[in-house]
């Protein structure tokens, strides 16, 4: 061969090694990357297991290190995107206010249908209440085993948990005190929505959030049952309106705008955050407290004055 063939092959040889080098050091990357996401987000609570019709669930439980005696609060966790095995949005804030305050932490695993588009079942109806159904198998589960205090049962939602924490206020307001969500929404006509109790809401949301659009309605891509979804403002007026909310006061702070109505049939009561510069992220803090504290403080305002009924 010529010189200038020897040198050719030389460079392909040297271009094709500098290729999979290349390609060898993103895959490196890329696998270091998922696996410190797996490692940051992977929920580490232990796992339970429930059949529930049938169908193997999950949900995962903290018990708080505590001598106490007395009744455990119990405060649901529901997960978004998937629902699957992550953690919680400031959970380990949440596991610190636990064991200070006797408070068990469980956070459900959602099960996707064929024909959801979501983990969470929304616009629960007749024919469409499984995960209603698991919920409510969990609580019993959990009171099986720990001695709950039934005036303090609360339910958190985030994004998809959020819608589905709707559902908890129109199946199961006789066994939640209060719900609170952040970054969801929920069907502009529910099939099946005539709650026992006025159970009373927070709702946060950002304004610039790019998924659950704050002041648009918006339509499923291919969830065509649960029909549209309702804009923030209209969320909030669907639950005041239904609870026959009389007054509304207005309290605004370094961009947040924050809604109280308190004057509801029932003793209902709905809270909403307007927070703007605020995406579809959780937010850390609220009026310069962490979100996770001002949403228990709400819930224990709330329960000061809530008694627990059935239904």
């Amino acid at each position: 061969r010529s010189e200038d063939q020897l040198r050719q092959i030389y460079l392909v040889k040297k271009a094709v090694l500098l290729v999979a080098l290349t390609l060898g050091v993103l895959m490196l990357g890329t696998a270091s990357w998922w696996g410190y996401q797996y490692v940051q987000y992977r929920q580490h609570l232990p796992t339970l297991d429930l059949v529930v019709n049938d169908v193997a669930r999950e949900y995962h439980i903290y018990v708080p290190r505590t001598d106490s005696k007395d009744e455990f609060a119990l405060v649901v966790l529901l997960q978004g995107g998937d629902a699957g095995s992550w953690r919680f949005a400031q959970q380990h804030r949440w596991e610190a206010l636990a064991d200070k305050l006797g408070v068990i932490l469980v956070q459900p695993v959602g099960y996707k249908l064929p024909h959801n588009e979501g983990a969470w079942q929304l616009d629960t109806h007749a024919g469409a209440t499984q995960d209603v159904e698991f919920i409510s198998a969990m609580l019993k589960d959990v009171a099986a085993n720990y001695a709950i205090d039934e005036r303090k049962v609360y339910a958190v939602g985030y994004s998809m948990g959020s819608m589905f924490s709707y559902e908890l206020a129109c199946q199961m307001s006789g066994r939640f005190i209060a719900i609170a969500s952040h970054a969801g929404s929920m069907p502009i006509d529910p099939r099946d929505c005539n709650p026992t109790r006025h159970v009373p809401i927070m709702h946060l949301h950002g304004v610039d959030d790019p998924i659950i659009a704050y002041s648009n309605r918006w339509d499923w891509k291919a969830w065509p049952t649960v029909g549209t979804m309702q804009d923030v403002p209209g969320l909030i007026d669907y639950w005041s309106t239904k609870y026959a909310c009389k007054g509304e006061r207005v309290m605004t702070e370094n961009g947040t705008t924050h809604f109280v109505y308190a004057d509801c049939e029932q003793g209902g009561r709905i809270e909403h955050y307007k927070i703007e510069d605020i995406g579809h992220d959780w937010p850390d803090q609220i009026f310069g407290r962490s979100t996770h504290q001002v949403i228990w403080d709400f819930f224990t305002e709330v329960s000061a004055t809530e008694q627990p009924k059935t239904g």
